[in-house]
């Protein structure tokens, strides 16, 4: 009786592999896009902070040179964000592209996966077919040796 072998074994190992490898990759960029968020929050609070204490001093007056560095301060505030959106979008991006690779491969290995399945069960009637097979020929053996005998 030979054993089950499923032909395209080492292709579903591989596509295994690979699902296993693009879930890891979509939980590292998934981190990384929480620290990123994490640090564009920091810096949305750190610009509330900033503008209001450009208000306070307003109200306390201030020169016209220190309202320039205060608008300085504010600009280099606003450039932070606007570089962090930017890699947020991209990491994003990423993402975006790692979850439609692994939605393919897991399609890939569910494909394989059904055929595998499919061999299992045409081995098994294989093997139900066989069995039947020998059985029948043994009890007609069986019977045709006992009458004999007689």
């Amino acid at each position: 009786m030979k054993r089950f072998q499923f032909s395209l074994q080492s292709v579903l190992k591989v596509k295994r592999a690979q699902e296993k490898q693009q879930i890891a990759e979509l939980t590292e960029c998934n981190a990384r896009i929480r620290e990123f968020e994490r640090l564009l929050e920091e810096l949305f609070s750190e610009e509330r902070a900033q503008n209001e204490r450009y208000r306070q001093e307003l109200e306390e007056g201030i020169t016209p040179l220190y309202m320039m560095f205060w608008r300085w301060a504010q600009m280099a505030v606003r450039d932070k964000i606007e570089y962090r959106k930017k890699v947020l979008e991209e990491a994003e991006g990423e993402r975006q592209r790692i979850e439609t690779a692994l939605v393919a491969v897991m399609r890939e290995r569910k494909v394989l996966e059904r055929l595998r399945e499919k061999e299992w069960e045409e081995y098994r009637a294989e093997q139900q077919r066989e069995s039947a097979a020998e059985l029948a020929e043994f009890m007609g053996h069986s019977v045709f040796t006992t009458h004999e005998g007689v």
